[in-house]
């Protein structure tokens, strides 16, 4: 069976002086073929905070196959992002958090939690407008790495990326368990900008 080498935290605990919040996996992790990564959906239950940096640290603490560590997903090609689509529904009634930043240096840096940036690929997914967001707040924020969280948006026009503020809670996150650096190597993701959902 697929799934029988599947090893996950079913839940993970993290505190600190502004609450606890415990994830949970919502459903089976799928194996992407593309990138060989496995990805799956995780709930924060509690009181929050349910932020994207305590997603981003909670998330490390997984494992699939006792090996492959857990990350918030990095989305960088057309054929990633519809089989997240295609394998999970629920991404297009709920809001979840992914591994991308936007950082506000000298210009705005955008980066994935794998410390990739977004200039390395062309594959994009943003909702209209969210560009212009980012521009403006780093703007006024040039030059103090201030960071802007990257979520996936249901919205009537399809599922794409926009941003939050870094305080704001969002419950649900997609996670991605990354193929062995050997596997990883050997494919090569599409690199081509969203057009439907």
């Amino acid at each position: 069976m697929l799934f029988a080498g599947l090893m996950l935290a079913s839940s993970f605990l993290i505190q600190d002086a502004t609450g606890i919040a415990v994830a949970r996996p919502t459903g089976k992790a799928h194996l992407e073929p593309t990138t060989g990564s496995y990805f799956q959906i995780f709930e924060f239950h509690g009181r929050p905070p349910h932020t994207w940096e305590h997603a981003s640290r909670m998330v490390r603490g997984y494992l699939h196959d006792n090996e492959r560590e857990g990350r918030l997903a990095t989305i960088k090609s057309n054929a990633v992002h519809y089989f997240l689509l295609l394998e999970f529904p629920e991404m297009r009634e709920k809001p979840m958090w992914i591994g991308l930043r936007a950082q506000c240096n000298e210009y705005t840096d955008y980066i994935w939690t794998d410390e990739t940036t977004l200039e390395d690929q062309t594959f994009r997914a943003w909702n209209a407008g969210t560009q212009q967001k980012i521009r403006e707040f780093c703007r006024s924020n040039k030059d103090t790495g201030r960071t802007l969280p990257v979520y996936y948006d249901p919205t009537e026009f399809g599922v794409r990326w926009d941003v939050r503020d870094p305080r704001i809670n969002i419950k649900y996150m997609m996670v991605e368990f990354p193929a062995p650096e050997e596997a990883a190597e050997e494919t090569e993701p599409a690199t081509e900008t969203a057009t439907g959902q």
